[in-house]
């Protein structure tokens, strides 16, 4: 009973939705479906492309490597020293501040 109620209230609910306009609302022109789905579905494509190309655009510029998998690219530490850990100068005397930590206690 309450099932054919629900439905009977929900139509009754609904009557005003179908509706005419009001006399001084212009008359709008029906939608062509070409222009619904350019504007649906070209859009958010089109705009899909643009994002795609402005993040891996700068990478194939560079040379870089996109795919997944690829190796990473050689010095990325951005103003880092240009020597490797290996070219660091080592301390010449006892008292000396070079080469890096200590563990003196």
């Amino acid at each position: 009973m309450t099932g054919l109620t629900s439905v009977g209230l929900s139509l009754a609910l609904a009557a005003p939705a179908s509706a005419e306009p009001s006399e001084g609302w212009p008359v709008s022109q029906p939608v062509d479906m070409l222009d619904a789905v350019l504007l649906l579905a070209g859009v958010p494509i089109l705009l899909f492309v643009v994002i795609a190309a402005a993040v891996y655009l700068p990478a194939l510029v560079r040379g870089e490597r996109i795919a997944p998998g690829a190796p990473h690219v050689e010095n990325q530490w951005l103003g880092g020293p240009r020597k490797s850990a290996g070219e660091l100068a080592g301390p010449d005397a006892a008292t000396s501040e070079a080469g890096g930590a200590s563990g003196r206690w």
